[in-house]
């Protein structure tokens, strides 16, 4: 349960981390830059809570702070992909 809270937490970050580069690096005007950065502190915000409930001993609620959005993760990879 462990391994697959820290798959999350890691999809979560790297999400974040791309939404982060993609709005500093597209010639975006700031309403679209302000569009992805919410969605990148959302996802910061939900690994760190994932992390204080996963050393908190609360294993399920951590998987589920992180899984949700690693969740919606896989399904928009998914309609990208087909």
């Amino acid at each position: 349960m462990i391994i697959l809270i820290w798959i999350c937490i890691v999809a979560d970050v790297a999400a974040a981390v791309f939404l982060l580069v993609t709005s500093m690096t597209s010639n975006q005007d700031a309403a679209g830059a302000g569009m992805v950065l919410l969605p990148a502190i959302l996802l910061i915000g939900l690994a760190l809570l994932s992390y204080f409930l996963m050393q908190k001993q609360h294993n399920g609620w951590a998987f589920v702070t992180s899984g949700f959005p690693a969740l919606i993760l896989l399904y928009l990879l998914f309609i990208s992909v087909t």
